[in-house]
């Protein structure tokens, strides 16, 4: 990020390499930077508004995985790809079968 990024997660993050996975009722392909239980980072090509309710769709070691997921901030990527977007997006209504899941990913 950059030297003045000022870090609020209050939940322990898991970087997570070149996953590819689709979010939105239309499917938008994303790469997922980072994901924790309060939510994930990733980065589109397509601008995302704040506030905007999606489903989130991905794979946990050949897992199947989907989960609501609201757009809570965007920005510009810095990645030096031009129409690239960073999104942060917290979880809806996760539920403890999910929480377990996400867990799991993220202590391996």
């Amino acid at each position: 990020m950059s030297e003045d990024f000022v870090e609020r997660r209050r939940l322990p993050r898991t970087v997570v390499g070149d996953t590819e996975l689709s979010v939105m009722a239309f499917p938008v392909p994303v790469r997922l930077l980072d994901i924790s239980l309060g939510g994930v980072l990733f980065e589109a090509s397509s601008p995302m508004e704040v506030g905007t309710r999606a489903t989130l769709r991905l794979n946990f070691g050949g897992s199947p995985f989907s989960v609501a997921v609201r757009v809570e901030r965007l920005q510009a990527a810095r990645s030096g790809v031009a129409g690239h977007y960073v999104v942060g997006a917290s979880f809806v209504d996760l539920n403890r079968d999910d929480q377990r899941v996400i867990e799991r990913f993220v202590h391996q």
